[in-house]
């Protein structure tokens, strides 16, 4: 039994013309940047491991035949999504002209777009609002996937333009006044059996989302669209460095790390403390919470901490700035990206 006969879902598109020598070049160089497992590779074929299924790529008579092995049919269409992006940046030319095996879906809602119910918002901290939502069908949302987007229509517009599927299997969302609000949250818990889920909606003026949520009523109608990348850290080493837009993913590593985890943990929260956002983490791992006028900045403490422990996995998600910094140093120090997770947080 291959690895690729464990999926019972596939699909298939002939990429036309396309060297297959040249392609797989791409295709290493994007398995390298995303830390994708290459399970084949040969020079005939390749095939890579992502957290939801894997791709297979290999000649063929009239120039590469691709391959997207899934689970779930949602996981499916998002690697058919997400490889149709990453085409239309290597070879724009031939993307319109992808079409997939396994049937069209042109015109239908995304198969990883879920209709919600708010079910409650309550208060948590001083700094968040925890929204309960209710959706039918949540089984893709894995423990390990804890990302999505929020999909918000423009307040006040009755005529709601909702996003569907082009031909070539990537996801046509509208756009001028009936652009949607995507903004990325952490899924906090769930219950896959009755269909709940919490994420928390971090509070600063102007924030369209902290709009709607200040106003969100039970029984309002929401969306998600997920889960996304950006998973749990497997490791038993870590060090955390993060500011408040990225508590709750910092809560959901903190309880998932093993008993015996060893590591740091430092939040930058305009309060500190005070913010009162709980953290539970294991014996071994420390949790210092900073002001933001602190004098270092949190991708300086990050770097010494790295440089001190670089066998520990760095977990850094702050403000854009914050976080090209902390590339460029971790790059400087030979970090392992396999290692790490850089990324900025905000969530409007």
């Amino acid at each position: 039994m291959t690895v690729l006969s464990s999926f019972p879902l596939q699909s298939e598109t002939i990429l036309p013309g396309i060297d297959f020598s040249a392609l797989k070049q791409v295709i290493l160089h994007e398995a390298q940047e995303h830390d994708l497992a290459i399970i084949e590779n040969t020079e005939t074929r390749v095939i890579t491991e992502t957290p939801f299924g894997s791709y297979c790529f290999q000649t063929a008579p009239e120039g590469v035949l691709a391959r997207i092995y899934a689970t779930k049919p949602d996981w499916l269409f998002m690697l058919q999504e997400s490889f149709v992006e990453h085409l239309a940046h290597f070879l724009p030319h031939i993307v319109e002209g992808v079409r997939w095996s396994d049937g069209p879906k042109t015109g239908a809602l995304p198969p990883n777009f879920h209709f919600a119910t708010v079910i409650s918002v309550k208060p948590v901290g001083t700094c968040f609002l925890r929204v309960r939502i209710k959706a039918r069908n949540l089984s893709s949302f894995q423990d390990d996937a804890i990302h999505f987007r929020l999909v918000l229509p423009p307040a006040g517009l009755e005529d709601i333009e909702w996003p569907s599927v082009s031909e070539n299997g990537s996801t046509i969302w509208p756009k001028g006044e009936k652009a949607l609000h995507r903004p990325v949250y952490t899924t906090r818990w769930i219950d896959h059996s009755q269909g709940l889920m919490d994420f928390d909606v971090f509070l600063h003026e102007g924030g369209r989302t902290t709009g709607w949520a200040t106003g969100a009523q039970p029984g309002d109608l929401v969306a998600v669209v997920g889960p996304g990348g950006g998973g749990l850290p497997n490791t038993k080493r870590i060090l955390i460095y993060a500011d408040e837009t990225a508590l709750p993913a910092a809560a959901r590593i903190l309880e998932s790390l093993p008993h015996d985890a060893q590591g740091h943990v430092a939040i930058q929260a305009a309060q500190g403390a005070l913010c009162a956002y709980s953290l539970s983490a294991p014996e071994g791992v420390s949790i210092t919470w900073m002001k933001s006028e602190n004098t270092q900045s949190l991708s300086q403490l990050a770097d010494s901490a790295h440089q001190e422990f670089p066998d520990h996995f760095m977990w850094f998600a702050c403000e854009k700035v914050e976080v090209q910094k902390l590339r460029a140093a971790f790059k400087n120090n030979d970090g392992d990206p396999a290692n790490a997770y850089i990324a900025a947080y905000w969530s409007a």
